[in-house]
């Protein structure tokens, strides 16, 4: 009897709305989504699932905690303040791929997908084993086109 293959995927992703609508035709093939929406959610969700995840998908520009971004503060200056500065974000997403593969270990294909287009930090993503970089603003069913050829399906 052969085994059957996984058909989980982590996605860390920060906006909610953007993850809802591109995973539609992933979910009506099958494929559970199962989301993060920050670095220290992705490490608590990997935990869980990663002996069953036949892929990731991650942004980069991901806040380290869901209060580092949504936390309410006495005025916008002091909001401000306590929100990540862009490299920081970009470099949370570097630190959790960074975690899956060596830390983990883990050999799953991961898919990044950022606007960031930085030649130092895609270098970093293709020594780190990220073969597949792309652009948001992709559709839906060219997101589940990306993840099919990912997985070899």
């Amino acid at each position: 009897m052969s085994e059957k293959k996984s058909k989980k995927i982590l996605w860390i992703e920060d906006d909610h709305y953007h993850l809802r609508g591109l995973t539609r035709p992933l979910t009506k093939d099958g494929y559970e989504i199962i989301a993060a929406k920050s670095y220290n959610q992705a490490v608590i969700e990997l935990d869980k699932h990663k002996e069953d995840l036949c892929l990731i998908l991650l942004d980069l520009i991901i806040p380290r905690s869901l209060t580092d971004a949504t936390e309410p503060k006495e005025s916008e200056g002091e909001f401000h303040n306590k929100i990540e500065k862009p490299i920081d974000l970009v470099e949370n997403g570097m630190g959790l791929l960074n975690y899956i593969k060596q830390e983990l270990k883990l050999t799953i294909p991961v898919i990044v997908l950022s606007i960031v287009r930085n030649d130092d930090i895609i270098k970093r993503l293709e020594n780190n084993g990220v073969k597949r970089i792309a652009k948001f603003g992709l559709l839906p069913n060219k997101l589940k086109e990306l993840v099919l050829k990912e997985l070899s399906l």
